[in-house]
């Protein structure tokens, strides 16, 4: 029995990427090319236009941001399965947000894309929508799993395994008892999204979680030194270690 064909919708401000594209779909009989997008623009009049199943999208095109155009979009309707195919690894973050399907690093082989397009197959079944329910919920105010880079891929980590967390510029280090990750978010933001109750900002760096310290120590010239039950030691200052002395006693 044949497969229900899937109308796929591809922005792309590089023409040979969308005939890479198009080359790709004639492999798979039942995905047609609903239409082509050059910018954010043409990519925000098409959605309602044509209505396609999925979108493939780069992220950085001419006009509106892409990211504007899928939240106007998702405000007014159910979004389109989302596949990103951009050369840019560093808006992994924001698109699984966005729930995307699969997020694509140019340049990539045939073999992924007709993964990504099974994938957005499978987002438009009823068990899949209940996972995109789940996953929102896991990815709200106050998640219980943070998506993380492992790799070219994205993975959840349990909120309750990390340790803690490290600035590196405009970038976090999440740390957990086996290994670290490199987040594309600042410390600010992440610590907004963490349970204020739970995770502790020692100071403009570092975050930690509670539930991970062993114990802290005086550590001369009014500072203290606090050790993490993966063997970490931080230095905490004097005002700061009053105020943990409240929190975790």
């Amino acid at each position: 029995m044949s497969l229900e064909r899937l109308r796929l919708l591809v922005a792309d401000d590089e023409r040979h990427a969308r005939v890479l594209v198009r080359r790709y779909a004639a492999d798979a009989s039942d995905v047609e090319i609903a239409g082509e997008c050059e910018n954010g623009d043409e990519l925000s009049m098409s959605i309602g236009a044509l209505r396609p199943d999925a979108l493939l999208l780069d992220v950085r095109m001419p006009g509106r941001d892409v990211f504007d155009v899928l939240a106007a979009e998702q405000s007014a309707r159910a979004l389109p399965a989302v596949i990103f195919a951009t050369a840019y690894d560093t808006y992994a973050v924001r698109a699984f947000e966005l729930n995307a399907v699969d997020y694509l690093v140019k340049p990539y082989p045939c073999e992924r894309f007709l993964a990504a397009i099974e994938r957005a197959r499978r987002r438009r079944t009823a068990d899949d929508r209940d996972g995109l329910a789940r996953v929102i919920r896991d990815l709200g105010p106050r998640p219980d799993r943070l998506l993380v880079p492992d790799g070219r891929r994205m993975v959840p980590i349990a909120v309750a395994e990390i340790v803690w967390i490290k600035a590196e510029g405009d970038y976090s280090r999440v740390h957990t008892k086996t290994r670290s990750y490199l987040v594309s978010r600042s410390l600010k933001d992440l610590e907004s999204r963490l349970d204020p109750g739970t995770f502790l900002r020692l100071h403009r760096s570092t975050i930690v979680q509670s539930g991970h310290i062993v114990d802290v120590r005086p550590a001369g010239s009014a500072r203290y030194q606090m050790r993490l039950d993966d063997g970490t030691t931080v230095i905490v200052s004097r005002s700061r270690a009053r105020e943990l002395k409240h929190r975790i006693l």
